[in-house]
């Protein structure tokens, strides 16, 4: 009955709440090989500060383990690189974040193990794993691949040439992902038959998608005026013509810009030559590409340096304007002349009186104002007003 109470509460745990998978799905970043549902809700359920709490113990864990196989000789570095580079690609669904510095952990991997006991892990199948990782995490994968063909990582595997072929073809490049795969081929790479099986279907998908010759134009069969040379011959032109052109370019070729052949010159143009025996051995020893280099010296130019704040003295903003106004200020009040005069409140005493109150203006006749109105004729006097008109009762007569 236990047995079947654990196999119950096992199989009730392994129930996925497909929302919390919905609602993130834009900031989960897909994989070739897949994810696993349950290990990917239950990091999504999780809150957020007790998530990062549990991941930054288990890297530090996982890192002491990579520092530990470095320093021993039995150790095993590239297993304990390659359990951390993919704990921390299963545990950061987002893929490469500041969170989660998937792209530097793959480059301080990579460069540790390239010669570490003198190249041992060159021709190991997880470390050329790692190194495609990579690639698909950097802006031009194929520099990624070419440095690896050129320090011999990985070339008995076929698989360096699939994925170098498939980044040329996606790219357009499609005779040198052709390339790729004739030299997988010829240096008989494991597995060979799957290597030609890819290469077949490679071959097919090219011939497919050639496109149809189109028809060329009939010529037409009317007379056409012929077209003027160019350019002339010394035979083509008359003699004297010849020496007054030759006599021209002579002077023209005095003029011309050093370093620029001048069409009119006669020069041969010096064609390259590769050097071959001891000269070309020299060549290829002095050629080397020991260092790939890493994403911050890419962008060097954009990130500003940094510099330690021990023993600098930091200048203070606004310093020198509160000096200019000072000595502004101090030269003001000793009366000596400056290009800016402060403005200051002046003192109480030296405070203007104030001003009378403005009264209601009086009326004054015109004759006191000097103005008299123009009026025609006589000026007649003005009657005075009628009084009130009394009031007499009737009575009768006796």
């Amino acid at each position: 009955m236990p047995a079947a109470n654990d196999e119950h509460e096992e199989s009730t745990s392994n129930i996925v709440d497909f929302d919390v998978l919905e609602a993130a799905k834009e900031n989960v970043q897909p994989l070739a090989s897949g994810r696993r549902v349950t290990a990917l809700s239950a990091l999504l359920s999780t809150p957020h500060a007790q998530r990062e709490a549990k991941l930054s113990e288990t890297r530090n864990r996982l890192r002491i383990n990579v520092e530990i196989a470095l320093d021993d000789e039995d150790g095993d570095p590239l297993e304990a690189y390659c359990r951390l580079v993919y704990w921390t690609v299963e545990n950061y669904p987002q893929g490469h974040s500041a969170e989660s510095g998937l792209l530097e952990l793959l480059e301080e991997a990579t460069r540790a193990l390239k010669d570490d006991r003198d190249g041992k892990w060159r021709g190991d199948l997880k470390y050329l794993k790692l190194w495609l990782l990579y690639a698909s995490y950097v802006e031009k994968p194929t520099i990624i691949y070419k440095f690896l063909i050129a320090n011999d990582i990985g070339t008995e595997f076929a698989l360096l040439y699939e994925e170098h072929a498939a980044v040329l073809e996606r790219d357009g490049r499609r005779k040198e992902a052709d390339e790729a795969y004739a030299l997988g081929i010829a240096r008989k790479a494991t597995p060979l038959d799957h290597l030609k099986s890819r290469y077949s279907d490679f071959q097919k998908r090219m011939m497919s998608n050639l496109s149809l010759p189109t028809a060329q134009p009939e010529p037409s069969t009317s007379t056409q005026r012929p077209r003027k040379a160019l350019a002339t011959t010394a035979s083509s032109v008359p003699a004297s013509s010849s020496r007054a052109s030759s006599s021209r370019t002579t002077v023209g070729s005095t003029r011309s810009t050093p370093g620029i052949p001048s069409s009119s010159s006669n020069a041969r143009i010096q064609i390259f030559v590769d050097p071959t025996g001891a000269e070309a051995q020299a060549a290829q020893d002095t050629n080397e590409w020991n260092e790939l280099g890493t994403r911050k010296t890419r962008i060097k130019e954009n990130v500003p340096e940094v510099k330690k704040l021990v023993g600098t003295t930091l200048k203070q903003a606004g310093r020198s304007k509160r000096i200019a106004s000072a000595s502004g200020s101090s030269a003001a009040a000793s009366g000596t002349s400056s290009g800016i005069v402060p403005f200051r409140d002046p003192a109480p005493g030296d405070m203007p009186p104030q001003p009378a109150p403005v009264e209601a203006a009086v009326k004054t006749p015109d004759a006191a104002r000097g103005f008299l109105p123009f009026v025609d004729g006589p000026q007649e006097s003005v009657a005075a007003a009628p009084g009130t008109p009394s009031f007499t009762p009737f009575r009768d007569e006796v």
